[in-house]
């Protein structure tokens, strides 16, 4: 059994469900060991990644029993939500991978926002306003991009920060109006942890994508990438090439790179 292979593009057609407890998948409309679809030692990769999907995790296919049963040999990838009637993808990525545990489902932490400062409105602020004046300023706390959230309901970005006040990313919404005293509180964008093999076939090169930041990779290949927040609220990327090689095969059935969760 190969280490890996080229093809990130398997065929896929169906849907399939997993049982933990037996590693056993069952497919409706598949093509298990079907000239095309999946065989022995290829990794399944379970869910949708990107545009509202839910991704699972990804498994080495151990054994084939018909074109709509086949065994996984671990299920540590996988996130251990149940999985059921679940689109899936195929791939021929290095199956080390799998079992490192740093590439497991299990770890994701999906980006959330926590309160950093306090403080209270000093003016009136009313709808259309992109100005916030502020009794305190937390000038050491707060930073471009955290969000001011008060208590009347606004919740948006900020853009700048001055000695007395901030700017916001967008007006203040219509029927919203911020009061001398209404409470403000800081939030920040934190932690957040998402590992996974991209099946990369172009050159050497940066992509980016709207608001994230994609840095570029090293290799085209088989290519761990990372992405996390840090504590100062800044998109990060890591990565880390497995497999340096061209000639991989992309296309509607692999994962994009990038594809944010």
């Amino acid at each position: 059994m190969a280490l890996w292979g080229n093809n990130d593009n398997v065929g896929s057609a169906g849907t399939v469900s997993l049982n933990y407890a037996t590693r056993v998948v069952t497919g409706t409309g598949t093509s298990f060991g079907i000239a095309g679809g999946l065989s022995e030692g290829d990794v399944i990769r379970f869910g949708t990644r990107g545009g509202g999907g839910i991704y699972y995790g990804d498994a080495v296919v151990v054994s084939v029993a018909s074109s709509e049963s086949l065994t996984i040999g671990s299920t540590m990838g996988l996130s251990g939500v149940a999985i059921a009637g679940t689109d899936f993808t195929v791939s021929q990525l290095p199956k080390s991978s799998v079992l490192d545990s740093s590439y497991s489902e299990t770890n994701f932490v999906a980006p959330s926002y926590t309160n950093i400062f306090f403080t209270s409105a000093t003016i009136e602020a009313p709808a259309g306003f992109t100005t916030v004046a502020l009794n305190d300023m937390g000038t050491d706390v707060i930073q471009v991009g955290d969000h001011l959230v008060s208590a009347s309901g606004v919740d948006t970005p900020i853009a700048s920060i001055g000695t007395t006040g901030v700017v916001l990313g967008s007006p203040i919404g219509a029927g919203l109006t911020i009061n001398a005293g209404t409470a403000i509180t800081f939030t920040r964008l934190v932690d957040g942890y998402d590992k996974i093999v991209y099946g990369i076939s172009t050159t050497v090169g940066s992509k980016t994508l709207p608001s994230i930041g994609y840095s570029g990779y090293q290799h085209s290949g088989w290519v761990g990438v990372q992405t996390y927040i840090d504590n100062h609220g800044n998109f990060r990327v890591k990565s880390e090439t497995l497999v340096a090689m061209s000639g991989i095969s992309t296309g509607d059935g692999s994962i994009a790179y990038p594809t944010p969760v």
